[in-house]
């Protein structure tokens, strides 16, 4: 199975991303699947057949264009999406089909007919997801058109432009960053030479417990004779010993309060049964470049922490009594001065008796049956309920038939096409809700009514062959070339 149902199209269509293999993928999947694209396209039946795998597949289909969906790859995302959202920055190609041949004339005139046939085919896809008459498309697709992520919204292509979504790594991350370039900005005054003003006026880098009181260091000034006491660096530079410490106490740090630059707790009223496991996290959000580490497990039991978010997995162990009272002690690190321990209580309950909580009391087996009750023969007693499933079933059938006509009611006012009748019914009886959202909230007439069609195939099947890969991505036809 593919635990994430999520599909990458990345790359050339029908050389690095087979069809076959996006059809496997597929089989793999249950429920609502992600496809994301980043192509310029490739072999155009191969695009076609997962274009139809896509169209197939029978919950919903959301295709993401991460970067750049061009030529066939853009058939695929426009046509087998149920739900197409350009990523931001993202942008979307189209154009004509287009081959390399050679022979004679009539050979030529055969492959020119060839491509204007595709290229038709083509123009309906976009035509069914826009609304929009496929000699609309026909005509931008005379050269390569492209659509930045709002325009393809814009011209119906796609649905939606996603907000940019951090991962909570990334978001750590740059946090982190920040913090760091915030910093250099503070004690950085000049090229490898920290400015005292700025660095004087840095604050002290340490982690404590939010109740410690203020503790101060108060290094000397050095020796006497030691040149680079402060006495002796002031007479250097000829100002007052007691200016130069007061300009140099934040760079040596000769007094500086420690203050609390994290407050964190756990929870008081923690407890587990016997065997059983606890998950503990702080009350409170980790500031970004904290760690945590487990610096005392109790006797017995079994304790794992998470490095970069202090939740503490306890497990108590089989023999320990209840109301038993145990602290893990978490070790936290800032990344300056010594780690602050937090003490995590945890105290043992009784597991409790099911067979108690369960047991009912039941009446004696002479007792006369109540007033209201109305006893039965067995067969009259079968027949009821033979007519109650009957009923049941009867609802059912009506509530599908119901659905169904809900979907051919969109389909007769536009709003999806033919070919979507079957995703749409299932997608129905799955979540009604959910479909009536991505089907059903399409405007009345964005489908045509009319039937698309160009006429009948009169290329012989002989002519149909697959072609050798173009020195080239694109539209390509699948030709024998002489």
């Amino acid at each position: 199975m593919n635990p994430l149902n999520e599909i990458l199209i990345y790359g050339d269509i029908g050389f690095e991303v087979q069809a076959k293999d996006i059809v496997a993928q597929l089989n793999e999947c249950e429920g609502p699947i992600n496809v994301r694209v980043d192509s310029f396209g490739g072999d155009v039946y191969a695009g076609i057949s997962i274009l139809n795998a896509l169209r197939r597949y029978p919950d919903v289909v959301t295709v993401y264009v991460d970067g750049m969906a061009a030529s066939a790859a853009s058939f695929i995302a426009v046509g087998g999406a149920d739900r197409l959202i350009m990523s931001p920055n993202s942008s979307l190609l189209i154009h004509g089909a287009w081959s390399q041949g050679m022979g004679n004339s009539e050979e030529m005139a055969q492959l020119a007919s060839d491509l204007n046939q595709i290229t038709d085919n083509l123009a309906t896809i976009y035509a069914e997801k826009t609304g929009q008459e496929p000699a609309y498309w026909r005509e931008l697709m005379k050269k390569d058109t492209t659509f930045t992520a709002e325009q393809a919204v814009e011209a119906g292509l796609a649905d939606a432009v996603a907000e940019f979504e951090k991962s909570a790594k990334a978001e750590k991350r740059h946090a982190v960053m920040a913090s760091g370039r915030s910093r250099f900005a503070k004690h950085a005054g000049g090229r490898g030479v920290p400015d005292i003003e700025t660095r004087a006026a840095a604050p002290p880098l340490s982690v404590t417990r939010s109740e410690s009181g203020d503790n101060t260091t108060m290094p000397s000034d050095g020796q006497e004779g030691d040149a680079m006491s402060i006495k002796n660096l002031a007479q250097e530079l000829g100002v007052h010993p007691d200016v130069l410490r007061e300009k140099l106490s934040g760079f040596f740090n000769e007094e500086v309060t420690v203050t609390a630059t994290v407050d964190l707790t756990y929870p008081e009223g923690t407890t587990v049964v016997p065997t059983g496991e606890v998950q503990v996290a702080p009350n409170e959000d980790v500031p970004a470049g904290v760690t945590f580490e487990l610096s005392n497990t109790p006797e017995g039991w079994t304790g794992e922490i998470a490095e970069d978010t202090g939740a503490l997995k306890v497990t108590a162990p089989a023999n320990v009594e209840p109301d038993t009272e145990v602290q893990f002690t978490v070790a936290v690190n800032g990344g300056s001065g010594e780690p602050v321990e937090l003490t995590v209580p945890v105290t043992v309950k009784a597991a409790a008796n099911t067979e108690e909580e369960t047991t009912q009391e039941t009446a004696p087996e002479t007792s006369a049956p109540a007033e209201d009750t109305i006893t039965l023969d067995a067969e009259t007693y079968a027949e009821l309920k033979a007519a109650a499933q009957h009923g049941w079933k009867a609802m059912e059938q009506q509530k599908e038939a119901s659905l169904v006509a809900e979907v051919d009611g969109w389909i007769k006012e536009g709003r999806i096409s033919a070919a979507r009748r079957t995703k749409a019914i299932a997608a129905m009886k799955r979540d009604a809700e959910a479909a009536r959202d991505i089907y059903g909230s399409n405007p009345a007439g964005t489908i045509p009514r009319a039937e698309i069609g160009y006429g009948k195939d009169t290329e012989p099947d002989e002519a149909k062959t697959v072609r050798a890969k173009a020195d080239k991505v694109g539209f390509l036809t699948r030709k024998n070339f002489h």
